[in-house]
């Protein structure tokens, strides 16, 4: 099966416009008085009201954060596992930008299918928590080349679930960024993820040569583990478990990486198991997802709670 880190530069940088064409679109739209904000935060269950602000056993040496529902804003509030496109008011619809075509009305269950099957697969390969490559599922929805099945993939994304950054995230990377500290990122996510990011953000996610500079967001290339490269998906702690690896080769345990995220499981759970530390977001509702009675989450509990960015800027960099 073809990879999505096969995707040629010139395809990809044909899907950057698209994606923009799309927001400037949207932005258009919101000032005409068709939109409007979508970004409300989550009420905090009384059970993990003590966690609000709660301050971190010692100051974190590096930083991961989650992208959907925590990093970006979204309509669908983040990907769910297992249903990773909204379909609401996509029956029958046409998708405008680069690549223009009218999806079917059985599109929404023709993905399930393929990616039910495609995860079943993989799990009688030993892969607990798969991930899918969704310029094949795509493609093969629709009777598509691969190439055709990303535009295919990007139309639907950019119709179905717009993306914006989250307010105050762009100042706290700024402050994580000018303290030194490394930053990472933790995804499940396709493709098309690291192009909505930049979108949202106006800039880079990683410097030139891969260094944080004042024009990129400051990741570290070789922190940013992504779902749709490692074929593992969260809950499964695989990619946490590569973080830690990766940090403690530059000096950096484990229980010195802060991963903010917006599931109690998917994230908080996951990468306590793997010894990190972690902050549970709850700056969006609609992607808030406290998983309370999850035996994971009972068992490894965030230990802090943030009700905004500017809240885990005060924790991180204050």
């Amino acid at each position: 099966m073809a990879s999505a880190s096969r995707l040629s530069a010139a395809l990809l940088e044909e899907l950057r416009l698209q994606i923009a064409d799309n927001r400037a679109e949207a932005e258009a739209a919101a000032a005409a008085g068709s939109s409007e904000s979508f970004v409300v935060p989550a009420r905090v269950p009384p059970e993990l009201a003590g966690l609000i602000g709660r301050a971190l056993p010692a100051p974190p040496l590096a930083i991961a954060v989650d992208v959907y529902g925590t990093l970006l804003a979204s309509v669908a509030g983040e990907i769910g596992l297992g249903d990773p496109w909204n379909e609401d008011g996509m029956e029958e619809s046409d998708a405008s930008g680069g690549f223009s075509m009218a999806f079917p009305g059985d599109m929404a269950s023709r993905l399930r299918g393929i990616v039910e099957a495609d995860h079943a697969e993989a799990r009688g390969e030993g892969v607990p928590w798969p991930e899918v490559d969704s310029p094949s599922v795509f493609a093969r929805a629709l009777g598509l080349d691969y190439d055709n099945g990303a535009r295919a993939c990007v139309a639907w994304e950019c119709a179905a679930n717009a993306c914006t950054a989250m307010p105050g995230a762009l100042d706290f990377l700024s402050c994580c960024r000018k303290g030194g500290l490394p930053l990472g990122i933790v995804s499940n996510a396709q493709f098309y993820t690291p192009l909505f990011i930049e979108d949202a953000f106006g800039k880079r996610l990683f410097g030139g040569s891969g260094t944080p500079s004042e024009e990129s967001l400051g990741f570290d290339p070789e922190l940013a583990l992504w779902s749709f490269e490692t074929g593992r998906a969260k809950p499964d702690r695989w990619m946490f478990d590569e973080l830690a690896r990766r940090l403690s080769r530059r000096g950096v345990p484990a229980d010195r990486i802060l991963f903010i995220g917006n599931d109690a499981l998917n994230d908080c759970a996951a990468a306590g198991e793997a010894g990190l530390r972690t902050a549970l977001f709850c700056g969006d509702a609609r992607s808030f997802k406290p998983r309370l009675g999850d035996a994971r989450v009972v068992a490894k509990p965030p230990d802090t709670l943030a009700a905004s960015w500017e809240d885990l800027r005060r924790l991180v960099c204050t």
